[in-house]
Parts: C-alpha cells; sequence; structure tokens
C-alpha cells in the first residue's frame, strides 16, 4: 500500500535531493550569521569595470548576415547556380541539398569613418554604424539552427554544456540570491542530425536511431 507523497518527499527524492538542498537554503533566516560561504556572491573582477550593466540577446531566426551587415559578392556571381561541389552535399531541414544559391535582396552602401557596409533594410541603423561593433568572425560546424546556437553560445554542436552566462555567473558572481543570476529560454525543437562529426553520428544513432549523413561546414 502506497502512502500519499509530500510536497517534502519530492524534494528529498528528486534530482538525487537537490531540491532539498536549495529549500533548505531558502528557508535558513540566519545564514549570514552562520558564516555560510555563498559560492556565488559577487566577486571583484580583474579589472575596473566601467559599464554597470550590460544587456545580452542571442536572437536565434534572425535575419541572415548576408541580407544584413555581411555582404557576399559572390552570391552575385553565383546567383541561381548551384552550390560548388568543394563544398559538399548540405543536407538540413530546409534543403536537401540541391536547392540553388540565391543573393540578397537588398542593395548595400557604405556608411560611416568606418565605412561598414549596411543593407537598405536598415537606413537608421546605418547613419550609427561608429557607435557599433561588428563581429564577423563567427562560424559554426551545423547548417541547422538548433546545433550551430548551441555552439555560438556553448562552443560544442550538442546541448547540455555551460553557455556564457554560466561562466559569467562563475567568474564574477550574481548579486542577487533571490533572482537567478541568468535565464535561458530554450529552443524546444531541432535535434542535432545530420551535422554531427563523423564519431558523435555512429553513437547518436545507435541512441536515438536518427538517419545522419555526411557533416558539413559553413562559414558566416
Amino acid at each position: 500500500m502506497y502512502r500519499n507523497l509530500t510536497r517534502r518527499d519530492v524534494l528529498v527524492r528528486a534530482a538525487n535531493g537537490f531540491g532539498s538542498i536549495a529549500l533548505a537554503s531558502l528557508l535558513d533566516p540566519i545564514a549570514s550569521a552562520t558564516g555560510r560561504v555563498n559560492p556565488l556572491a559577487p566577486k571583484p573582477p580583474q579589472l575596473p569595470a566601467k559599464a554597470k550593466s550590460v544587456i545580452f540577446l542571442f536572437m536565434v531566426g534572425a535575419p541572415s548576415q548576408v541580407d544584413t551587415f555581411d555582404p557576399k559578392p559572390a552570391l552575385e556571381k553565383y546567383d541561381g547556380q548551384p552550390l560548388p561541389a568543394s563544398y559538399g552535399t548540405i543536407i538540413s531541414q530546409f534543403t536537401k541539398g540541391d536547392t540553388p544559391l540565391l543573393k540578397s535582396p537588398w542593395k548595400f552602401k557604405k556608411y560611416g569613418q568606418c565605412g561598414r557596409e549596411v543593407s537598405s533594410l536598415f537606413p537608421h541603423i546605418a547613419e550609427c554604424v561608429d557607435d557599433l561593433c561588428f563581429v564577423r568572425s563567427f562560424y559554426t560546424d551545423s547548417t541547422v539552427h538548433a546545433p550551430a546556437m548551441y555552439q555560438v553560445n556553448t562552443g560544442r554542436i550538442l546541448m547540455g554544456y555551460p553557455s556564457m552566462g554560466s561562466w559569467i555567473t562563475y567568474g564574477l558572481g550574481s548579486e542577487s540570491e533571490n533572482l537567478p543570476a541568468y535565464v535561458v529560454m530554450p529552443q524546444p525543437e531541432g535535434t542535432p542530425r545530420a551535422e554531427l562529426p563523423a564519431g558523435v553520428q555512429a553513437s547518436y544513432r545507435r541512441s536515438i536511431r536518427v538517419p545522419c549523413s555526411a557533416p558539413a561546414r559553413v562559414r558566416s
């Protein structure tokens, strides 16, 4: 005969008891007076900080870089032609590898003292390019959004690894014990498939039976 579980039972049993550890910390009204060490307490930075706060928004699904701030003149030349064979066959949820190349429909012009090229999509942003920082060295090992998103934020195409927010919290701590140090709103779909490295493909196929093909590298 089973008895009803209380909420305390769930906290003790679930997740190897980590829930009860968190509860004990929250319910301790004199934690600061007992000499408890908070591993996430604010830590002084290595260098004096000029910025008081930073808001980081990684907006997956935003307009393509080739349509906004990173023109690709070669796309004008090869518009409508198939991808050169030297790139291999790139397969994703949007193409079977036979989709022709497409040039950007937007026109680019140089703006500001820096001479940064901006497309006609952003006429107002183009007026303040000298105040912006453009990073054009990113590349990923996947043509699928979700694995590429994981790699940009964690360095790996698989989920479950610490992101930039984790490392910043580890290095600098958090000013609040009542709020999370950072928040991630994950993308529920996008299981990595064809773009896994060859060594990972076999183990991934054995574990979840997902068809895989040759990996591809795409530079942005």
